[in-house]
């Protein structure tokens, strides 16, 4: 599959908060074998959620995954924007209204909470676009939200990490592992020559091998990592390509008087 993220929150983008979100999000995706094309940050912006939830439906993915904005107050507004991007009112769902009123009332019996009942404020979380299903939030108030846009599967998930997670983890990751794709991911540290050194021949190699990423990351002093990935579905002899790829890229290191270093 391919997949997007979209990450919604101006404490984001002022650098207030930092957004581990759409990291662990995705390493489970590649996990799975599913291709990751893009995580987009944007603000708390009616306008600017529909206009970009378009955007990404034009592009089809096979599934978005939204973070942060389904709270109570104002600056909550994932749900009224995605709703004006797809063109759907807003409408109350009772399961999402009853499963937000059971966690107020156990926190309020537990004495988290001083005040009692639902508020205006409480009942807008219940509001979801029409077509909806809300997701069970174990860890927090806001559910979290699944909708059918075309061939694109949306998951609006909330923005704090462990209510994001639970909620990941319960109802994304089994699809993602039924779907499974195949992902192959091998490397090797190397020592002793640049960056720029190497650059020449990985450009001839990713010609050659098309199918992989071929990508160096420079650590400490001249010490540089080759990771060599395929990403995709149905790669036919991945990991035999991809070794042979690595075993070319040893051969250069050597013959440039570099020294390997093997992952363990």
């Amino acid at each position: 599959m391919e997949v997007e993220i979209l990450v919604i929150g101006n404490e984001i983008l002022i650098g207030k908060t930092l957004d581990t979100n759409s990291n662990w999000i995705a390493k489970r995706i590649v996990k799975y074998g599913h291709e990751l094309k893009r995580i987009t940050i944007i603000e708390d912006n009616i306008g600017t959620i529909s206009k970009t939830i378009l955007t990404i439906l034009e592009r089809e993915p096979d599934m978005l995954i939204t973070t942060g904005g389904l709270g109570p107050t104002f600056d909550d507004m994932t749900l009224a924007g995605i709703a004006k991007g797809l063109n759907r009112e807003l409408e109350l769902n009772q399961h999402a209204y009853n499963s937000i009123k059971r966690a107020y009332d156990h926190a309020y019996k537990r004495g988290i909470l001083k005040l009692e009942g639902m508020t205006k404020e409480r009942e807008k979380m219940s509001y979801l676009p029409q077509g909806s299903t809300p997701l069970p939030n174990i860890r927090g108030t806001a559910p979290g939200v699944k909708l059918k846009e075309g061939e694109t599967s949306i998951f609006i998930l909330p923005g704090v990490p462990s209510e994001m997670k639970a909620i990941f983890l319960n109802v994304i990751k089994p699809i993602l592992k039924e779907k499974r794709g195949k992902f192959v991911e091998k490397g090797l540290f190397f020592m002793g020559i640049g960056e720029s050194q190497i650059a020449p021949y990985t450009t001839k190699l990713e010609e050659k091998y098309s199918q992989l990423w071929i990508k160096t990351h420079p650590r400490i002093g001249l010490s540089l990592e080759v990771e060599i990935s395929i990403t995709g579905f149905n790669v036919e002899n991945g990991d035999e390509i991809a070794e042979q790829a690595l075993d070319e890229i040893r051969e250069i290191i050597l013959s440039l008087n570099g020294r390997i270093r093997e992952r363990k």
